[in-house]
């Protein structure tokens, strides 16, 4: 399969918290039309644990994990966390904690990136914001482009 895994956490209907799967979908996308198979975008919904044996399976170099993060930054602001970060770090409500899931992902799998962007709604039924929408699609640029270099880190 892919040498890298995006997934794209979040629930669609919770406004800027369906920014991952923004980003899943977005790439998804663009992975199409380019024919491109280095990179495989999923779509979790708030449940990456349902997708814990395609990794297995695959064992990917790099498996990156996008969601909304509230960080205390401005919305929109897109960082990436170390994972001794993410217990410090309100992500959404997910099946499991985060911290859980990429335990137990971390042996099948080379280097992990934790993405968060921090969101502006969270309200049911809201849809992701300007400032959101916009990030998400610089993300997915980014990482097309194998730019996570270029994302600060979160201090």
């Amino acid at each position: 399969m892919s040498r890298k895994i995006v997934l794209g956490i979040g629930n669609p209907l919770g406004g800027d918290d369906a920014v991952g799967p923004y980003v899943a979908r977005k790439l998804s996308e663009k992975l199409k039309e380019s024919g491109r198979q280095d990179i495989a975008a999923i779509d979790t919904g708030p449940a990456p644990e349902n997708y814990s044996s395609v990794i297995r399976q695959n064992r990917p170099e790099h498996l990156i994990l996008v969601d909304a993060a509230d960080m205390g930054l401005p919305a929109g602001t897109i960082r990436l966390l170390s994972p001794d970060q993410i217990k410090n770090v309100s992500f959404s409500t997910h099946g499991m904690p985060l911290s859980v899931f990429i335990s137990y992902v971390q042996e099948f799998c080379g280097q992990i990136h934790i993405i968060g962007i921090q969101p502006a709604q969270t309200a049911t039924g809201d849809k992701l914001s300007a400032r959101v929408h916009k990030s998400g699609d610089r993300l997915a640029e980014m990482i097309l482009e194998d730019r996570l270099d270029q994302i600060e880190q979160l201090d």
